[in-house]
């Protein structure tokens, strides 16, 4: 027979809705601990999904400004929490002084943004070298890797030479694209923001104009399309760092025995506050002894 509650002394009645309390707050750690592991899993199957959809160029970019041309220079640009620069970034295009004219391929990491781009794009009359706009909306927010899936897909599609890149928080002048291509060269990638390591990602100097180095960044450079050929570009990519492709694109290059060089042209980074690298010092040094590794392990 069950006593009534009365009848059980108090000191026991409080143990016992603190073991109760206690194995309910238990309870709820264990199901938050498993809905996070949920969804970390269900967050993986996204991300390992549209890489191989990326890396198999299934995927579609959308003619927003007239057709392509293959005679154009491909430009690639990732946009993510930065919607106002999309007007500087085609007026900027448009002003290129470089006589093949200027594809403007827009990688869109944010789809709120979309109606947003589209509409501005829709308004922009081309009147120098902008020759056309393709613009392709991703579902799940693969970062900077989203411009070589870009350049691989035109690359599919018979695109050989170089390719261009440009981030959407530099201001560029009418020279960048003739001084970019007047710089290029097969089996090479540079760009304006290049360094030479001295014993970690941050200890650096700024290498000189036209020298090689060890790090360039993607935003103002140009590029080989050839880089992006084998898979082993995009599945080579740790998950963990997947984020810093500019350090993959630059690791990977020289364990192949490719050049890194600094270009000079004129360009000004704006809108700094926005960056995420603030956030990401710590693993970009990680990423940087890694990336030397595996470039040790591939010299002859």
């Amino acid at each position: 027979m069950t006593r009534p509650l009365r009848d059980i002394p108090a000191g026991v009645v409080r143990r016992s809705r603190r073991y109760a309390g206690a194995a309910k707050r238990r309870a709820g750690t264990a199901l938050r601990a498993a809905s996070g592991r949920i969804g970390v899993a269900r967050e993986t199957v996204r991300w390992n999904s549209a890489v191989r959809r990326g890396r198999a160029g299934a995927f579609r970019v959308e003619p927003l400004l007239s057709r392509p041309l293959d005679t154009a220079l491909p430009v690639i640009v990732c946009m993510w929490k930065r919607p106002q620069r999309i007007e500087d970034i085609l007026r900027q295009l448009d002003a290129q002084s470089v006589e093949r004219g200027i594809r403007l391929l827009i990688w869109n990491n944010l789809p709120d943004n979309d109606d947003f781009y589209r509409s501005r794009i829709a308004a922009f009359t081309p009147q120098g070298a902008l020759r056309s706009v393709e613009y392709h909306s991703s579902a799940v927010n693969v970062g900077g890797i989203g411009r070589f899936f870009l350049a691989r897909k035109i690359r599919a599609a018979g695109y050989r030479g170089h390719f261009a890149m440009l981030d959407d928080d530099q201001d560029i002048t009418p020279r960048f694209a003739d001084d970019l291509l007047d710089a290029a060269a097969p089996r090479e990638f540079g760009g304006v923001w290049a360094w030479n390591y001295v014993d970690s990602h941050w200890n650096r100097t700024e290498t000189p104009p036209g020298a090689a180095a060890d790090y360039v960044g993607t935003g103002g450079s140009v590029c080989d399309i050839e880089i992006v050929r084998e898979d082993d570009f995009f599945t080579g990519l740790p998950r963990r760092f997947a984020f810093l492709e500019d350090q993959w694109l630059c690791g990977y290059a020289r364990a192949r025995g490719w050049t890194l060089r600094k270009i000079d042209t004129p360009y000004e980074f704006v809108l700094d506050e926005t960056n995420q690298f603030h956030t990401m010092a710590d693993l970009k040094n990680e990423f940087r002894d890694y990336l030397t590794e595996m470039i040790a392990r591939a010299s002859p």
